[in-house]
């Protein structure tokens, strides 16, 4: 039996760049304005938080308020809900656990080490930065930072000019085709909760800022972090209306390794699948165990040697027909 069309290889092909998707996207650059050079961040936040600054309350070097870290997020997040507002999309929600925690290792690695990109210095990924802190949906992240690779102290701490944030939210929002990957991550209707996290270097006035957008529409089981080639996993969960089942896709990318600032490239795509799995009645190696809206499959890591496998979960959403979107990525080390 063929595939029907929304199942595809082809369909199941992730793409990400700076503005971290699965489709598309833009490659970071400078971002306008003065001060040291900072790549652009598409960011991904909403909420119920504070407006954009206008200059009423000065205290930072650009006019805008003097904010702490709980405060320059909630000024993040109303940010980002009023740009969506403007194309009539929900809000999204901070979310203060993994996403957040991902997104915090990462802005302190780029500002304490002057770079921007996905990369990180030890060679980590989005995906796995987020499955280390503990999460289990998928995650687009949105980067800005620093770009002469010099070492500094930093300051996650606060306070952050408001000014500042708004200046990056202004200019992701305002991109214009085709270089508008962060402003399509602004606009992703699929994006329901965000984690935000912000450093300054000491000796600039730079906000570098991390933002990871989630899409949270399924609770799943506790996924092995490290396992031998081979080895059988189970892979189990619960899709939370309205999304509803689609797959489960198996991808492989290289084990992290530390790489220095300038050979970390700015753009990122994420593994496709090599495998993908459904349930009964479509080809499939094996099919995938569906009850109502529980899944399970006992997935067998294919012995590629070992890497950084990630298992997908993908799920059909409002708006997006027989689409197969990726809901979940969590990483799993293989090491011999």
């Amino acid at each position: 039996m063929s595939y029907p069309q929304f199942l595809r290889p082809a369909s199941l092909a992730l793409l990400i760049a700076v503005a971290c998707q699965p489709r598309g996207g833009a490659e970071a650059r400078p971002a306008p304005g003065g001060g040291s050079k900072a790549g652009k961040i598409a960011s991904g936040g909403g909420g119920h938080g504070a407006g954009p600054a206008r200059g009423d309350e000065a205290g930072g070097r650009g006019g805008g308020r003097l904010l702490n870290v709980d405060e320059a997020r909630k000024f993040a997040l109303g940010l980002i809900n009023r740009d969506r507002a403007t194309q009539g999309l929900r809000p999204v929600v901070l979310e203060d656990g993994p996403a957040t925690r991902a997104a915090e290792r990462h802005v302190r690695d780029m500002t304490k080490h002057g770079f921007t990109g996905h990369w990180g210095s030890d060679g980590s990924v989005p995906e796995l930065r987020y499955t280390e802190a503990g999460g289990d949906d998928i995650v687009q992240e949105n980067a800005a930072c620093l770009a002469d690779g010099n070492e500094r102290r930093i300051n996650d701490k606060g306070p952050f000019d408001s000014a500042e944030i708004e200046r990056f939210e202004a200019a992701f929002f305002n991109e214009k085709p085709p270089h508008d990957g962060h402003r399509k991550n602004i606009l992703n209707p699929a994006h329901n909760r965000v984690g935000i996290a912000f450093a300054q270097a000491e000796g600039t006035h730079t906000v570098c800022v991390v933002q990871e957008f989630v899409d949270d529409y399924g609770s799943y089981e506790p996924l092995v972090r490290k396992a031998r080639p081979g080895q059988v996993v189970r892979v189990a969960g619960e899709m939370k209306g309205p999304a509803s089942f689609g797959g489960i896709g198996l991808a492989r990318t290289d084990l992290p390794t530390p790489r220095r600032p300038d050979l970390r490239p700015l753009s990122y795509a994420m593994p496709s699948p090599f495998v993908s799995y459904f349930p009964a009645g479509y080809k499939t190696p094996a099919p995938v165990n569906v009850s109502g809206n529980k899944f399970w499959l006992d997935l067998p890591i294919t012995d590629r040697g070992p890497g950084l496998y990630e298992v997908q979960i993908f799920a059909r959403l409002p708006g997006k027909g027989n689409r197969l979107e990726p809901v979940s990525m969590r990483t799993v080390r293989v090491e011999r």
